[in-house]
């Protein structure tokens, strides 16, 4: 097993494939947001933070991948699955994060909401209501997100309110915002991400108390 890029008492962070990293873990639930070929960090309005690349955001093949990977026995929240529908194993039940909440709040900048397949074959769709946008950042006033498809804190705690407990995984981690709201949760967590910058920025933000990332 790799060496981890960062460990505490409740998160672990691995840098590298997750292809290669992913089959020796153990873990009882997948909550994550693949890349899957929107190139999102050419997404940015003019004048707005420019991010880095994320590496694999040419197409969907680290979202088929991580398809091909997953366990049946293991639940699975996979946000951006709208955008690859035909990669699905089946149609489980999907989760819709309302971003603005309110009519007004439809005027802000970006997509008002996000769906995420989850592996459940039964019961229903599930929403989950969490006001983000370009205006105002859930994760706290004055912040800026530090990833171009960063989820807020708030809304991923929410999620895994909804979930099995146990060990979370993701493995596209970003800058660790999963592995945070487990944290928060006191649920251990893992994460798999293959940009050592976001490593550091994720373990920065498992080490802090109070996020400032601003």
């Amino acid at each position: 097993m790799i060496k981890p890029y960062y460990q505490d008492e409740h998160a672990t962070i691995y840098h590298g494939d997750m292809t290669q990293i992913m089959p020796e873990l153990q873990y009882d639930l997948i909550v994550t947001d693949p890349p899957y070929g929107i190139e999102a960090h050419k997404r940015a309005q003019p004048g707005a933070v420019q991010y880095r690349p994320i590496i694999g955001d040419s197409d969907t093949a680290a979202a088929a991948a991580l398809l091909d990977m997953l366990n049946p026995s293991k639940h699975a929240v996979i946000f951006g699955a709208n955008n690859f529908p035909e990669l699905l194993p089946h149609k489980g039940r999907w989760l819709c994060w309302d971003k603005r909440l309110t009519k007004a709040a439809d005027r802000m900048m970006g997509a008002s909401f996000e769906l995420a397949w989850t592996s459940k074959k039964t019961g229903f769709g599930q929403m989950i209501r969490c006001l983000h946008g370009g205006v105002v950042n859930a994760n706290g006033h004055g912040l800026t997100r530090v990833h171009p498809t960063e989820k807020p804190v708030p809304m991923l705690r929410e999620v895994m309110e909804k979930c099995p407990p146990g060990t979370v995984l993701d493995p596209f981690a970003g800058s660790g915002t999963t592995l945070r709201a487990a944290k928060d949760l006191n649920r251990k967590s893992i994460g798999i991400e293959i940009d050592e910058k976001y490593c550091e920025i994720a373990a920065n933000r498992l080490a802090q108390e109070v996020l400032d990332f601003g």
